[in-house]
């Protein structure tokens, strides 16, 4: 007999997934320019929906800091992150990451190590070309560090994870990604892999943290570069 005073899980609404996903690609692939204005009428003629689809959609995102939502203005797409911000976001990556793929190194099956180095192999595939396709590079990449995080099976660090993903995104747009740079990324991935295989599990939470350290140097580099060039 059913228990009408049991909880009914919500409805997930088709219509609002779905326009939340075509925004946040295009907000995450800068095709919608930070500090845009997203207006509901403009966004319902766009995806062919009503304005109820569109506001539940933009309110997720909000919740995501990709669009900020202005009283009696609307919405607009949120604007890049500033260094100081940028050196928070990568220092949060490397709390979660490096705890990741400690417990990675424990419980990773052989379908996932198979799924990482598949990776790690198409970003040297795009490293040894003559030109960068640094769009597939950057995408590979991510795919590679959130299987890491996803192998560890600890849930709240892939949700933490994937709170930060589409930040770590749109700033990859703004990171230089010369083929030494990429190639000397993938060196780095490959023995992330093969640290996970062998079970060792406090090399690979070293060599994140490494990794994401050289992220943050080449940063703070770029920023003092571009401060003795005002």
């Amino acid at each position: 007999m059913t228990n009408p005073d049991a909880a009914v899980p919500p409805v997930r609404n088709a219509m609002s997934d779905r326009v939340y996903s075509l925004l946040r690609a295009r907000i995450i692939d800068l095709e919608l320019q930070p500090g845009a204005r997203l207006q509901i009428d403009w966004c319902s003629a766009e995806f062919d929906v009503s304005p109820t689809p569109v506001r539940e959609a933009l309110n997720r995102l909000v919740a995501e800091d990709l669009v900020i939502a202005e009283p009696y203005r609307g919405f607009r797409v949120s604007e890049l992150l500033d260094y100081a911000e940028l050196t928070q976001l990568l220092l949060a990556r490397e709390v979660i990451e490096s705890a990741a793929a400690k417990q990675s190194a424990r419980v990773c099956d052989e379908a996932t190590l198979g799924a990482l180095r598949a990776a790690v192999d198409e970003m040297a595939e795009l490293a040894d070309a003559d030109e960068l396709d640094v769009k597939r590079f950057n995408a590979a990449d991510a795919r590679f560090h959130r299987l890491i995080v996803q192998s560890s099976g600890n849930r709240f660090l892939l949700n933490a994870f994937d709170s930060l993903h589409a930040h770590v995104q749109i700033s990859r747009h703004y990171q230089g990604r010369p083929i030494i740079e990429a190639q000397r990324s993938n060196n780095d991935h490959r023995r992330m892999v093969e640290a996970i295989a062998r079970g060792a599990s406090d090399e690979v939470a070293l060599q994140v943290t490494a990794h994401i350290d050289g992220v943050l140097d080449r940063l703070r580099s770029e920023h003092d570069t571009e401060g003795d060039t005002q």
